[in-house]
């Protein structure tokens, strides 16, 4: 059904789709200036996620390039002045140029970038829009920081590898996950 990156030799899913050996790779606006570089002729493209068949909704998982400032700060108001530099247009416009991530600037979405004939341009202006739809929803790690992903991801990786059965993994990445949020 699946297999890992490792499997052919690659360190993460865009690898994999770079050469060939996966038809889907889910990954972030990043894997665009990878495929530029590393896979100039591969055909591609980027489509929604399907809808839920109760909501209608289209799934979304939007991840990307985050700036905050520490609550405890000294420098807030320099940090403040920095957080405005990298979300002004013109930054923005740079970092949906180089397919870094999704822009955080609505005014963007009808961007003449977007009507390049680029697989880039096509690619980022599917995930901008879905990023546009109003079903995208704000998450937090709390005080787990990434500790949450270790048991989800560990429990992928023994059942893509046939080590364990789904029930068996989920059981035991659910304990997991109960243990660290007490």
């Amino acid at each position: 059904l699946g297999i890992m990156p490792a499997d052919v030799g690659q360190g993460w899913n865009g690898g994999a789709f770079a050469i060939e050996k996966v038809a889907v790779a889910f990954e972030g606006a990043w894997i665009l200036g990878f495929l530029r570089n590393e896979a100039p002729s591969l055909k591609y493209g980027a489509t929604l996620l399907p809808k839920n068949p109760e909501t209608d909704q289209p799934g979304n998982l939007i991840y990307t390039v985050a700036w905050g400032i520490n609550a405890n700060s000294k420098n807030k108001d320099a940090a403040f002045s920095v957080l405005e530099i990298l979300t002004s247009p013109a930054a923005q416009q740079w970092i949906l140029e180089r397919g870094l991530a999704i822009p955080s600037r609505k005014a963007l979405a009808d961007n003449p970038y977007f009507e390049k004939d680029t697989p880039e341009a096509q690619a980022n202006k599917t995930v901008f829009l879905g990023a546009s739809a109003g079903n995208v929803k704000p998450f937090k790690f709390k005080e787990y920081g990434s500790k949450w992903m270790d048991p989800i991801n560990v429990a992928l990786s023994e059942v893509m590898s046939g080590q364990k059965t789904v029930d068996e993994a989920l059981e035991i990445a659910q304990e997991q996950l109960d243990e660290l949020m007490k």
